[in-house]
């Protein structure tokens, strides 16, 4: 048995002896759900587990309250590694995401590693970042991390999810969402419907632009408008019509042309009209994932070590903010096994998985898993280096 191997053995048995202390972190989040920049718990709780071991915590990176940067240096030369931490969770739903396991096993692969950071090389950084759930004002706690320089210094980094199968490379697209307002004119539709100008019809004929274009669409571009009001009496004609817009594909010039697409069937429809219109988000753009074939070979072999059987590549039209963190430094985002293979994310049956024995299982996987990488990162620079090569950075667009 190598060294390196041994080590990796006493990483597992570092996390077997705080399982106990994960499960029930785990549980109080799934106890305390909390949308995105309102993890006050999570966020307490999960530093209070890192500075008791030493890590020195930097509170409200980025200006958001709830993100934190949790720094354990080993003293001697060698890469940085960040866990990621994500720990909102849903309107009304709660944890039906698992962020109260995958939260965790980031904190808990740190605490492993902290025990052992004698015999390692380089830092430890567990990275918390808010808001990943799209439906927060100012969601996409990774994104604004990156905008403001905290992954510039990153040589390598991990997060895990929840799934009904664990699959070590998911392809994932790129998302956007559009608040759009047109105002129009309003008048009584009957008495003197020639003095409106109807907003209502603005955002009906951008819906029915977007649907003109679909046949153009390239396979994985989805876009879904909704009209959230569009008026508030039948017999007066709407001055106000309120959509929000989704827009995702598969890559991310592919994205930025859609978008621009939309925009003008937007323009299109207050051109028509007479209308004028208004378009925002208060949520970033979720980059797709620009995935490390190197990290996920290493993440694969830990898996397998594990005994864990695996999916090695899935396309899927999720969406995630890691994607924006894949493109400045080499990064692994693998989806790991807590319940039955159909689980579907986001609903009741999912949140009751995310507070299960086979939830906590997949958690403690993560765990090992993502230890077992950072091991091989900061003792074998040959395998550093391969990961470094096999990345493709971009500028965010």
């Amino acid at each position: 048995m190598s060294h390196i191997d041994e080590i990796k053995n006493k990483l597992d048995a570092n996390i077997n002896a705080i399982a106990d202390q994960l499960i029930d972190a785990s549980r109080e989040l799934w106890l305390h759900p909390e949308i995105g920049h309102e993890e006050f718990f999570a966020h307490k709780m999960l530093t209070e587990m890192l500075e008791a071991d030493g890590f020195i915590i930097e509170n409200n990176p980025a200006d958001m309250a709830t993100a934190f940067i949790a720094t354990k240096d080993t003293g001697k030369q060698g890469p940085t590694i960040a866990l990621i931490s994500e720990y909102d969770a849903l309107p009304k739903l709660g944890h039906a995401c698992g962020h109260n396991l995958f939260s965790v096993s980031a904190v808990g692969s740190a605490l492993a590693l902290s025990k052992m950071k004698d015999q390692l090389n380089g830092k430890i950084v567990v990275i918390g970042t808010p808001a990943e759930e799209g439906v927060v004002p100012k969601a996409g706690g990774k994104a604004y991390l990156v905008e403001a320089g905290y992954f510039d210094e990153v040589d390598a980094a991990m997060i895990c999810h929840a799934e009904g199968r664990t699959i070590i490379k998911r392809n994932l697209i790129a998302s956007a969402s559009m608040d759009v307002k047109f105002k129009g004119k309003p008048a009584h539709a009957a008495g003197s419907p020639q003095e409106g100008i109807n907003a209502l019809t603005a955002g009906v004929l951008t819906i029915n632009n977007i649907n003109a274009l679909r046949q153009h669409f390239l396979p994985r571009t989805i876009v879904n408008a909704i009209l959230t009001e569009g008026g508030t009496s039948q017999n007066t004609i709407p001055d106000c019509c309120v959509m929000q817009v989704s827009i995702r594909a598969e890559k991310r010039d592919v994205h930025q042309s859609v978008i621009a697409q939309v925009k003008r069937c937007i323009e299109a429809a207050a051109y028509v009209t007479g209308c004028s219109f208004e378009i925002g988000s208060d949520r970033k753009i979720y980059e797709d994932l620009n995935l490390n074939d190197e990290l996920a070979h290493l993440f694969a072999d830990a898996i397998k070590s594990l005994g864990i059987e695996y999916i090695e590549n899935e396309n899927a039209n999720y969406s995630w903010d890691i994607g924006n963190v894949s493109y400045v430094c080499p990064t692994i985002a693998p989806y790991i096994k807590i319940g039955p293979d159909n689980l579907i994310g986001h609903t009741d049956e999912f949140r009751e998985a995310s507070n299960s024995v086979g939830g906590y299982e997949g958690m403690i996987v993560g765990a090992k898993a993502m230890a077992r990488v950072a091991v091989d990162l900061m003792l074998d620079s040959k395998k550093m280096e391969n990961v470094k090569k096999s990345f493709k950075p971009s500028s965010i667009v």
